[in-house]
């Protein structure tokens, strides 16, 4: 014989209040997720109108990073090829086919008066692969310059075990990352507060296909999906071990 059993009776008060409790966390984090994919992708569409305005030129004088992030830029001085760095572990995608390489960056005195320079990402060189310390030959011009290019906050990045400001590199030509401040101080040199990736050909041996910036979209949705899985998988417990629990008081032929 089947007992009818009231409904408040279905839920045991503290599993019941812990998932809703838990349900309602998730789909908060993942509506925050979704907000933060949104942000992103309309950053994103202003970075690609702003890769689309005119040139600023940029010379010694100070420039604030704001006012030139993602825009092309137009440059000219004299590259320091004493200071020249090349970051390591850098992999570039050519049919489909990955293959180990340097980023070559190399500051460039601007010109006018202000004594500033600006860090040049000049393009990709691969790596021996037998060697590292054997460089592929590349050249740079020598005397004033012409340089076009794209502002952008840094150098590009990779996991490292040393130091963030990169100080245990000081003097080292190949490193893992650079920092900006720091290495302002290493050459005795102001530099702006960007990094320009050169987008003009000069026939040097360097790879420009620079890929366009990535905001992190798409990790947002994904981030928000495991979220709102989360959530689903707590209300499918909720229900499941309420009818289990309801099987057990009404006395029906139920798992126990």
């Amino acid at each position: 014989m089947t007992v009818r059993v009231p409904m408040r009776r279905w839920f045991a008060p503290v599993p019941m209040l812990a998932g809703v409790a838990l349900i309602a966390l998730t789909c908060s984090l993942g509506r925050w997720q979704l907000s933060r994919a949104h942000e992103r992708i309309e950053r994103q569409a202003r970075i690609v109108a702003l890769e689309n305005a005119p040139a600023q030129r940029i010379t010694a004088q100070p420039v604030t990073a704001d006012s030139v992030m993602y825009r092309p830029v137009l440059l000219r001085g004299t590259f320091d090829v004493a200071h020249t760095v090349l970051l390591e572990n850098r992999p570039h995608v050519t049919n489909d086919v990955s293959r180990p390489g340097f980023e070559v960056l190399i500051p460039l005195k601007l010109e006018g008066a202000g004594g500033r320079a600006v860090l040049v990402n000049r393009g990709w060189l691969p790596r021996d692969p037998a060697d590292r310390t054997r460089i592929a030959p590349y050249t740079t011009p020598a005397g004033e310059v012409q340089v076009e290019g794209m502002a952008v906050p840094h150098a590009s990045r990779v996991f490292s075990l040393g130091r963030k400001d990169g100080a245990d590199e000081v003097g080292q030509r190949l490193r893992q990352n650079i920092d900006l401040d720091a290495f302002s101080r290493e050459i005795g040199v102001p530099l702006q507060p960007f990094v320009v990736q050169q987008q003009s050909d000069a026939q040097d041996g360097l790879v420009r296909d620079w890929p366009r910036a990535d905001l992190g979209a798409d990790r947002n949705y994904g981030y928000a999906f495991q979220w709102f899985a989360m959530a689903a998988a707590v209300l499918g417990l909720m229900v499941f071990y309420s009818v289990r629990r309801y099987r057990r008081l009404a006395g029906t032929s139920g798992p126990a």
